[in-house]
């Protein structure tokens, strides 16, 4: 987004005051933003890279009606749980075979941080049937593969709609979908974990060259 201050009193045309609390912009004093309308959204871009999204929470005045001020709340993007790294999937299969233990063939977290070993069922379904807006369910597999990372990942959006990634190896191998169907989700999610073939016919997955 341009850099647009003002400290007089009105924007200049076609921009309007906003407070920000939090994020990049928290300590800015002055910033204006495009509008009326203010944007629902702002993607800031980071410094140290990637970009802090801004949502914005109400608009009003302190005084002039016609002088209306934008104010965003500091949610930044949804982050997924990180992947478990290589190094780390070898301290775990090395700490079991210690411990006389089968490896572990799954890894659930969702992003509060609650993690479970190879879960069942039952577990899986809890997981995801507890996600709030804007946070995740990731699923990595953690058998032997000669490259790259094996999950799926759950995002429940706030329109209430999930998004679903999954990765099978490298990351030129990630492919994405949405979906309004839990149900459909949950059964994707469940076969998938129980590796069986017919996972990805629960939901609609976009055909290669689709861009949509």
């Amino acid at each position: 987004m341009e850099d647009v201050f003002d400290t007089t009193g009105r924007p200049p045309k076609g921009w309007m005051h906003a407070i920000f609390h939090g994020g990049p912009y928290g300590e800015d004093v002055g910033r204006c933003i495009p509008g009326p309308p203010a944007p629902g959204l702002l993607a800031v871009p980071l410094a140290e890279g990637g970009v802090h999204t801004y949502r914005l929470w109400t608009v009003g005045s302190w005084s002039d009606p016609e002088d209306p001020i934008a104010v965003y709340n500091p949610d930044g993007p949804p982050v997924p749980p990180p992947l478990l790294s290589g190094q780390e999937k070898k301290w775990l299969r090395e700490g079991r075979q210690r411990d006389g233990i089968a490896p572990v063939r799954l890894d659930a977290v969702v992003t509060k941080g609650r993690a479970e070993w190879d879960p069942d069922a039952f577990t899986i379904e809890a997981m995801l049937a507890g996600l709030r807006h804007r946070e995740h369910l990731l699923l990595q597999r953690l058998t032997d593969h000669d490259e790259g990372d094996w999950y799926i990942q759950v995002l429940l959006d706030e329109d209430d709609t999930y998004e679903v990634v999954h990765q099978a190896g490298t990351a030129a191998e990630r492919e994405g979908t949405r979906s309004a169907s839990q149900a459909a989700v949950r059964d994707a999610v469940l076969r998938w974990a129980a590796e069986q073939p017919s996972w990805r016919t629960a939901l609609e997955w976009p055909k290669p060259g689709d861009d949509s």
